[in-house]
């Protein structure tokens, strides 16, 4: 099997490498804040590092630094927006390094360079259309990897939610998460809160990481055109 080292993986790693430098910040600094020998309901001026400060209370304080979600909501979107560029690398490369005509992604504009056409496209076009024909013409399925579809649409309505402050999940996304579902999987109910704790986090990620990687790889090993 060929490997084809996209970019993307760099960015990957490098967001990785952030996110646990991050738990371990925060991680320590909880410690340090949880152990304040202070009693008093009273507001308190808390400074950061940069001398911006502001009046909080303690306890408020304390339960946004111990909430385990706040982190990866923050996190979660760079993940998935990597996995749309590399779906936008690949459709280019599909295109003009293995031949495959522009026909073949059903809505791809015909007219503008490809990299417009294919950014505007993977942008425009669910996730649960576009990643399914790359794969297609890459020679892999859904099944390749573990998720598959509904852990993928999964992911990505998720990133939606919590990237337009939605904190549930609301009838849109439901209704979504339903076209990619078998009958033997589960759907939240309307109005259920979105957990993104670590366990949550790490979970979509793998599904994304392994989306990505099945993709790359079906491209990478389509022979090139002369």
């Amino acid at each position: 099997m060929a490997w084809v080292r996209y970019g993307m993986w760099d960015r990957w790693r490098d967001l990785t490498r952030f996110r646990l430098a991050c738990e371990m910040a925060l991680a320590s600094y909880r410690t340090y804040v949880n152990g304040f020998p202070i009693a008093s309901e009273a507001p308190l001026v808390i400074t950061d590092p940069a001398g911006s400060n502001f009046k909080c209370d303690l306890g408020e304080f304390t339960a946004v630094l111990n909430d385990g979600q706040q982190l990866y909501r923050v996190l979660f979107p760079s993940y998935v927006a990597l996995v749309e560029d590399l779906g936008r690398e690949l459709v280019e490369t599909l295109h003009t390094g293995k031949g495959i005509p522009r026909a073949a992604f059903a809505g791809l504009d015909a007219v503008v360079p490809i990299d417009q056409a294919a950014e505007h496209w993977i942008t425009a076009t669910p996730v649960e259309v576009w990643g399914a024909t790359v794969l297609k013409l890459g020679g892999r399925k859904w099944s390749n990897f573990k998720g598959g579809r509904r852990g993928v649409v999964e992911a990505v309505t998720i990133r939606n939610l919590c990237a337009h402050g939605i904190p549930v999940f609301n009838q849109r996304a439901l209704n979504r998460l339903a076209t990619a579902s078998t009958a033997k999987q589960p759907l939240p109910a309307l109005g259920d809160p979105i957990v993104l704790d670590r366990a949550a986090f790490v979970r979509h990620v793998g599904i994304l990481r392994g989306f990505a990687r099945s993709m790359a790889d079906g491209v990478a090993n389509l022979a090139d055109v002369p």
